[in-house]
């Protein structure tokens, strides 16, 4: 869909109006967000979430706001909150449906019973009931008479924008993970997180056979197959097959960098960004390569160490015709741009690594000591080139 509502103060655009009226609160600091526990209101949905799991202990008194019902505990309060709002509480066991209320499934189970004669003009598709078949044509007409009043996304099932709301504005989590304590908003988000703990993948690609742990991570994966991008950069009309591609690429449009490092305030354009820069302050470095056990904090820097190993330079310089491993870095080479700066004493280097082993030169470090006489020096090649000198006095 096109995005056809542009705020003025940051000219983001958006796809519905109800978004960018959502958006403008960020600029207006007003507050529609509100704890369902305490009534407080947050102008974004990550302060509301941020709230829940910071400020309410188990102890107090919790009233819930939509029914008479009193908590002593806020994590009571929670899971009470989730019967007001679970649409997974009640599941057909025949095709897997689920309904908030007792009296919907027991509606619903006579779908199976009695005889469906309501039938879908366009699909040929019967229902049991007038409703149900109105509700699926609106999956032919791309009708969404059902609007979300806090930021504008409509729908075409009504369970469907009551499910949204649950999940996306009232920051209520009440199901978590026995194994790792993550927190979820529904059943169903628990039992597809659980399955990372157990390995199961029962959902299987039929064109390359690969498994997947959730039905709607499989649906988007066919997009490879079928070449299907449905989200449309507003800005350069570039197509993405994820939502997640298509918002990443538009923010090198706006420059919005939404997540920001709590040590550093290094601001990032992508939650995963700030996860891997974040091994820069804590030194976890999870990839390890099994030839040299040399470890790295990401799969990138792990693939590129590879073709020290295998030889492989899968890149060709067009200035040269030399192969090359790295590419990017090569380029430079032709360029002499030199991006990385000495803080100190500004001098430029092409590759990052060159900068750290220059700032030895300012700290005085010199991590690599001699194990006959304890000369210590700045990098590995003058250690080497030391313990020639021993070799030379042994055998002289």
């Amino acid at each position: 869909q096109s995005k056809k509502y542009t705020c003025d103060v940051c000219c983001k655009q958006f796809t519905y109006y109800g978004s960018l009226e959502v958006h403008l609160l960020t600029h207006s600091g007003e507050k529609t967000y509100q704890c369902l526990i305490c009534n407080n209101k947050f102008t974004q949905n990550k302060d509301l979430t941020k709230h829940i799991s910071n400020d309410h202990s188990d102890n107090g008194t919790y009233p819930c706001n939509m029914c008479t019902k009193i908590f002593d505990k806020a994590r009571l309060l929670k899971s009470h909150l989730a019967t007001h709002y679970d649409i997974d509480k009640f599941k057909c066991n025949d095709c897997g449906k689920q309904f908030q209320r007792k009296k919907g499934l027991k509606e619903h189970m006579k779908t199976h019973t009695k005889e469906k004669n309501f039938t879908c003009e366009i699909c040929h598709k019967s229902f049991g009931h007038s409703q149900t078949l109105k509700s699926h044509i609106l999956t032919h007409t791309g009708e969404k008479p059902f609007v979300c009043d806090v930021c504008g996304r409509r729908f075409s099932q009504r369970t469907h924008l009551k499910r949204h709301i649950f999940i996306i504005h009232t920051g209520i989590k009440p199901y978590s993970c026995k194994d790792c304590n993550k927190q979820f908003s529904s059943k169903s988000y628990l039992a597809i997180h659980a399955r990372q703990h157990t390995g199961e993948r029962p959902h299987t690609c039929e064109v390359c056979k690969k498994d997947f742990t959730a039905y709607t991570t499989l649906k988007v994966h066919m997009r490879v197959h079928t070449g299907r991008k449905p989200y449309t950069c507003s800005f350069c009309d570039r197509q993405f097959a994820q939502m997640a591609s298509f918002k990443l690429h538009e923010r090198t449009h706006t420059g919005e960098r939404p997540y920001s490092c709590k040590v550093c305030k290094k601001p990032f354009s992508d939650n995963g960004y700030l996860k891997i820069h974040m091994r820069v302050h804590t030194g976890e470095k999870p990839y390890n390569c099994e030839v040299c056990k040399r470890s790295f904090r990401e799969t990138g820097q792990l693939k590129r160490h590879m073709r020290v190993h295998t030889g492989i330079k899968p890149y060709t310089c067009k200035i040269c015709n030399k192969q090359i491993g790295n590419l990017s870095k090569h380029m430079r080479v032709h360029s002499d741009e030199r991006p990385f700066n000495c803080s100190i004493c500004n001098k430029q280097f092409t590759i990052n690594g060159n900068l750290k082993l220059h700032m030895r030169i300012h700290t005085g470090e010199r991590p690599f000591t001699c194990d006959l006489c304890n000369s210590q020096f700045t990098q590995s090649s003058g250690l080497k080139r030391h313990r020639c000198t021993h070799v030379d006095k042994v055998n002289p």
